[in-house]
This record gives C-alpha cells, sequence and structure tokens, in this order.
C-alpha cells in the first residue's frame, strides 16, 4: 500500500503551503540501511 497525500483546501494554487501537505498517513519506512563510513 501507498501513503496517503492529503492536502488543506486553499483558494488556488499559489496559495498551497508547506504546512498544508500531510503524506504520513500510511508511510512505513525501511529499515535502516548500516554501512561503514570514512571520514
Amino acid at each position: 500500500p501507498f501513503p496517503t497525500l492529503r492536502l488543506e483546501r486553499a483558494a488556488s494554487i499559489g496559495e498551497y503551503t508547506m504546512e498544508g501537505i500531510d503524506a504520513s498517513q500510511g508511510y512505513r519506512h525501511h529499515p535502516a540501511i548500516k554501512a561503514p563510513v570514512a571520514v
């Protein structure tokens, strides 16, 4: 299943904001990939 994207309704396309976008519903992350890192 894919995550659901929800947008707060805006009067025009220019009025959408990052705070009005929710993509976290239904999102499940994969486990972390561990690898050695040299700095």
